[in-house]
């Protein structure tokens, strides 16, 4: 990934100053707009439609964020920008905004005052377009600000809002801190999904919906061999194969098992084809068009959504139950998983179906379909955990959990009649290297080779 930083000075509230290492500047266009552009065939940022700054020492910077200036508690202030990106060729880029340390050269005080900022209670970014939030975060997180192909343009409002409740503790911070941007390039066209416009390949069900094994709750998510989970990241469409195909009946595997499917980007040799073939069959999984499965970009939403509700069959008629889906290629799977209590939208009424699914939504709408109900207050003290979910107030917690941990459990109900598990033992992780060797010989007269990559270990994995 590409980054480029913009370094700020913190004086009196947030920001006194926003630049940017100078990279390429350009004088004010008409319309006054400053643009960052990500060209990725140079692997550079380019910065237009700013003014130059100055520095204490005279060097000159883009004034990128120039509206974003001595901000107190209360202020909630907006610039708007631009996003380009050229040279990706059949690829796309995604786009991120955050803060980090600016590192070099700064005091320890200025690292105290760094962290207070970023600890802040209700200081947050959002980013929107026109009048859709895309993404909302604080800063340490960041945001995301879009998707990209080359020649395309997003046309966004950046908000930096800071809350009255933030009070007098961010005023006369004294300290440097750098805007990141991230520039993450999707070899392959990335993982649209189609968005509202490309409409995948269809895969007719050959015989009966096929079936997830709901009763046994064993984990089928294993963490990335640097120990963390990841439940923030994005998750390929390879990934989210494996788990469902993994997830099928022992006779639903065998009834629609296949080694061989209609994709050119799927090899035989690789570690997701039977999951991919074999789902494809089922009718569960669609291609893109030109013969692609895309397998290394990341799902969207509405590719999810698609995906899960296709283990419950049927149609839907009525209205849309989210603003921004009408006319969507997914608007009827959309639907259908909303009326099945498999997805929610957003608090402004839509449901971003162009936006790529997080690990830990993606685990929720799993739990979801398995009709699994994990209750944070009743696990195991000594179950598998992650140094990145250890948050028990973060609303994927205990569906990372339950994804992670193999395990025994009640049922129980609530006074409203809700069920939920309360744990009663934990169990062995499975061998699902092993596991998928077995069902190639069991369902296959060719030789299986190597189902799964020796450096495969997750369906997370690198």
């Amino acid at each position: 990934m590409k980054k480029t930083k913009l370094r700020a000075l913190l004086s009196m509230g947030l920001a006194a100053a926003l630049m940017v290492g100078l990279v390429a500047v350009t004088a004010l266009a008409d319309d006054g707009v400053p643009t960052v552009t990500y060209d990725h065939s140079v692997k550079q940022f380019q910065f237009t439609n700013v003014a130059a700054y100055s520095d204490e020492h005279g060097h000159q910077y883009p004034d990128l964020f120039r509206d974003l200036k001595n901000l107190m508690p209360g202020d909630a202030v907006s610039q708007a920008i631009k996003v380009k990106v050229s040279g990706t060729g059949r690829g796309s880029v995604n786009m991120y905004l955050k803060v980090e340390s600016e590192g070099d050269g700064i005091s320890a005080d200025e690292k105290l005052d760094y962290a207070e900022l970023l600890d802040a209670e209700g200081v947050t970014l959002t980013v929107k377009q026109g009048e859709t939030v895309l993404a909302e975060g604080s800063l340490a997180e960041g945001v995301k600000l879009g998707k990209l192909k080359s020649s395309d343009t997003l046309d966004l409002s950046v908000t930096l809002n800071i809350p009255l409740t933030a009070g007098n503790g961010l005023q006369g911070l004294q300290g440097a801190v750098a805007w990141v941007f991230t520039a993450e390039y999707i070899p392959g066209g990335g993982g649209g999904g189609g968005g509202g416009t490309e409409i995948p390949e269809t895969n007719p069900p050959l015989g009966p919906l096929p079936e997830l094994e709901k009763g046994d709750h064993f984990a089928y998510i294993i963490g990335r061999d640097d120990g963390l989970v990841h439940p923030e990241a994005e998750i390929t469409r390879a990934e989210v194969a494996t788990i469902f195909f993994r997830l099928l009946t022992e006779d639903s595997r065998g009834h629609y098992w296949s080694q061989s499917n209609s994709y050119g980007d799927v090899d035989a040799g690789a570690w997701y084809n039977n999951a991919v073939s074999t789902l494809s069959n089922a009718g569960i999984l669609y291609g893109k068009p030109g013969n692609l499965f895309d397998p290394d970009a990341s799902i969207t939403r509405a590719e999810f959504a698609a995906i899960a509700v296709r283990f419950f069959g049927g149609e839907y008629e009525g209205e849309d139950q989210f603003s921004d889906i009408g006319g969507h290629w997914a608007s009827n799977e959309i639907n259908r998983a909303y009326m099945n209590d498999l997805v929610k939208g957003y608090t402004d009424g839509t449901f971003r179906p162009d936006n790529d699914i997080t690990r830990a939504e993606a685990i929720t709408i799993i739990n979801r379909v398995l009709e699994r109900a994990p209750h944070k207050d009743y696990l195991l003290d000594d179950m598998i955990t992650w140094p990145d979910n250890t948050d028990t107030a973060k609303w994927y917690y205990a569906d990372v959990q339950e994804a992670t941990n193999s395990h025994n459990y009640d049922p129980k109900y609530d006074k409203d009649g809700n069920v939920y598990e309360v744990w009663t033992g934990l169990r062995p992780v499975r061998d699902w290297a092993a596991l998928e060797r077995a069902w190639s010989e069991a369902n296959s007269s060719e030789s299986p080779g190597e189902v799964v990559s020796s450096n495969t270990s997750s369906v997370f994995g690198d």
